[in-house]
């Protein structure tokens, strides 16, 4: 599969050849389905909590005697029909991440990535580097590329933290970075 490679200052500069094992697999909506909801789950914090009817301060002595009164019989006012009374199956703190098999993970960074590129939205740049990490200059490249939400992979194994293009993306909304690292598990 070819595609054309830009400069980044909108400009042709060729083509590439991208590897069909990664960029002409058939696009499965259930992987991708499968994927996002395991990120999602594991992004949610999970901090929920309510105090049951053993965690609440109320006394544990009994309200009234049991009988005798005429009124229904009951123990402690803890008890969840009581205001003031512990929630029944109320939330707990819990984790809300699910296991997804690395294989299903590779899978689906290959549909997006071969979706992408059947779309047209996979774009190549040729030299993405700044001068310096100023924020308007990487939003007019954007810009002459006619992009607004952007995820750059560089090309080099570990980008650092610190550099132009990071710093850049950082500070901009709908952009991002990732190391090329991810994608080579593909």
């Amino acid at each position: 599969m070819k595609i054309a490679v830009k400069t980044i200052e909108g400009g042709s500069a060729g083509e590439i050849d991208l590897a069909d094992a990664v960029f002409a697999v058939p696009v499965r909506q259930d992987i991708l389905h499968r994927c996002v909801v395991w990120q999602l789950s594991h992004r949610q914090q999970g901090t929920h909590k309510t105090k049951g009817r053993a965690e609440v301060t109320a006394t544990a002595k009994k309200m009234y005697a049991q009988k005798g009164t005429g009124r229904a019989r009951h123990g402690n006012e803890a008890a969840p029909q009581f205001r003031g009374g512990g929630k029944a199956f109320g939330p707990v703190v819990r984790s809300h991440a699910s296991d997804l098999p690395k294989k299903v993970r590779k899978l689906a960074l290959r549909t997006a990535l071969s979706a992408k590129a059947a779309e047209g939205k996979l774009i190549v740049v040729e030299a993405a580097t700044l001068a310096e990490p100023k924020t308007a200059q990487l939003k007019g490249h954007l810009g002459k590329l006619g992009l607004s939400s952007v995820l750059v992979i560089p090309t080099s194994p570990a980008p650092r933290p610190t550099s132009p293009m990071s710093t850049c993306c950082r500070s901009r909304a709908r952009t991002s970075t990732t190391s090329c690292a991810a994608t080579r598990s593909c």
